[in-house]
């Protein structure tokens, strides 16, 4: 007999599957639904008048790949919180089961477990809030749960607890559930428990996209585990639980032209992070800091006073007395949200504001995501699908003295114009973002030789958009790279970015003319995006750009 066999309420295992209209199939005719046959009048959303998939397909194979397990073995939820009510509802009956925590912890758990009428039964982590395998499963031996919740990093201390812990609390509990709550676990170095549960019988991983993926208002998670608790999850999950905007979201969000820039954005938060940490660490008023997720937990000595001031600064964090007295959890922000932060306890943050943008657009040609940081020469990964195109982008960062990082799948099938072109207008427009009100800027740049080809890029980044390109090319394509496209490449920029771009080109040799154009357009941006650290003016006796 499983695990779930053995453990789940009689009830739930007599439940007949759930009686609905099956996944769309296209190409029939859906009469089966009892749906509209008319499209929602809501614009680029025509599908919401049919009913969404009960378990999206495309989207369970997708986080089944991200999480390294089979799609059997995996659930979607309207977020993580709704795979912990469906194993509540699956496997507690009310009066008799207990559900384990570890304080301090999520509350759900214990609310979840309310809701259902299970009884809760706590222990509590251990000095400093350490996490102590013994006596836990001392805990568990005791108490019998038929859920035991295991947080890792714990919300809201940060403490991770072992791969080894959690993998020995499983196999010491053959008759309870462990559940490992992954939510923040890309923020941790550590490996995810994910595979595991497809081969310890009672072992139950949660993963969520609202944190790292920035889907909080989506509600889409997962939970991880045997078929057989997966089946048991599909009978008491209520019918068509995903929204179809949704589903679409996360699909998008989870595309493989996304994923590098999730990864960045990871290390930004957990730099930030570690920033924040230490620029509060000599402040007086605050006992201890931990790390963990994408939060900080602080102990302070007056949490009423400190409310106060929050509230003063329209700054929101989490007080958490039950966790510590003056217990209280950061949420890591944007720099300029985590300054706002730091002033509220004193701290001056020295720092200019970030001048990094992200651009994501889609179209129905192309699907771009581009990130630019204005300060830092690195990292710079391009990949626009046109190799030669990916060097000259390089070439003007790299002399531009920025980091970019760009990925775009494109209709190149049909033709390269449009990843070429928008391509650009991205670029553009994050340039744009990212130098934010130009105070201190250069504003102006720049000219340069290469071998017998003469190139000159003049700028002015004016706020109003005009380009200019003289020179010509013999040649049809350069690298694969139509020349054509080199003077539009320009106009695009410059109409995205509201610049005025003057380039003039001669030479020879067709490669050297097209590659000193870029090369020159990034040393002049390098001039013109400069900061005066001495002045901060703006460069303009109109006061504004």
């Amino acid at each position: 007999m499983s695990i779930a066999q053995r453990l789940a309420r009689p009830e739930i295992l007599a439940l007949p599957p759930i009686d609905i209209a099956g996944a769309p199939v296209p190409g029939t005719i859906r009469l089966d639904a009892n749906e509209n046959p008319y499209p929602a009048l809501v614009q680029g959303q025509s599908a919401l008048n049919r009913y969404p998939e009960p378990q999206p397909a495309d989207l369970a194979r997708r986080m089944a790949d991200l999480y390294g397990v089979d799609a059997q073995n995996l659930w979607v939820s309207r977020g993580s919180d709704d795979a912990i009510d469906l194993l509540m509802r699956a496997f507690c009956t009310a009066g008799r089961d207990t559900v384990g925590i570890v304080e301090p912890t999520f509350a759900a758990y214990a609310q979840f477990a309310q809701i259902q009428g299970a009884k809760v039964a706590a222990t509590r982590l251990g000095a400093d809030f350490t996490f102590d395998a013994d006596e836990v499963l001392r805990f568990a031996q005791t108490e019998q749960p038929k859920i035991l919740f295991l947080c890792t990093p714990n919300n809201p201390t940060g403490t991770r607890i072992a791969d080894a812990a959690v993998e020995r609390l499983a196999r010491a509990l053959p008759d309870t559930l462990v559940v490992a709550d992954e939510a923040y676990g890309e923020f941790d170095e550590a490996p995810s428990l994910a595979p595991l549960a497809a081969s310890i019988a009672n072992l139950v991983v949660l993963r969520t996209l609202s944190k790292a993926y920035g889907l909080a208002g989506a509600r889409i998670g997962c939970a991880i585990a045997a078929p057989d608790i997966i089946g048991l999850l599909a009978k008491v999950s209520p019918p068509y639980p995903l929204p179809e905007p949704s589903i679409r979201a996360a699909l998008d969000a989870l595309g493989p032209e996304r994923m590098s820039a999730h990864a960045d954005r990871i290390r930004l938060i957990l730099a930030e992070r570690a920033r924040v940490a230490t620029a509060l660490a000599d402040v007086a008023e605050i006992r201890s800091i931990r790390e963990g997720g994408n939060f900080l937990f602080l102990e302070v000595a007056d949490p009423e006073a400190l409310a106060k001031r929050l509230a003063a600064a329209a700054v929101r964090v989490r007080f958490r007395p039950n966790a510590a007295p003056g217990g209280v959890r950061i949420t890591i922000g944007l720099p300029a949200e985590n300054a706002a932060l730091l002033a509220v306890f004193g701290v001056t943050d020295g720092d200019r504001p970030s001048r990094r943008a992200e651009i994501v657009r889609d179209t129905k040609e192309t699907r771009i995501v581009l990130a630019v940081d204005l300060d830092r020469p690195e990292p710079r990964r391009i990949d626009s699908g046109i190799a030669f195109y990916d060097h000259m982008l390089d070439q003007v960062a790299a002399h531009g003295g920025f980091s970019l990082t760009l990925a775009c799948s494109g209709d190149l099938g049909i033709d390269q114009h449009h990843s070429i072109e928008d391509v650009a207008i991205a670029l553009g427009q994050a340039l744009k973002e990212a130098l934010g009100d130009k105070r201190g800027i250069g504003r102006f740049g720049f000219a340069m030789p290469m071998d017998e080809t003469s190139a000159e890029v003049l700028i002015d980044l004016s706020g109003r958009p005009f380009a200019k390109f003289d020179g010509g090319f013999d040649s049809e394509t350069v690298g694969g790279l139509p020349t054509q496209m080199v003077p539009h490449i320009f106009r695009s920029i410059a109409d995205s970015l509201g610049a005025a771009i003057h380039v003039r080109v001669t030479g020879d040799n067709d490669h050297h003319k097209v590659e000193a154009c870029f090369k020159a357009f990034g040393r002049a941006l390098r001039q013109g995006l400069a900061i005066d650290g001495a002045s901060g003016a703006l460069p303009s006796t109109k006061g504004m750009l």
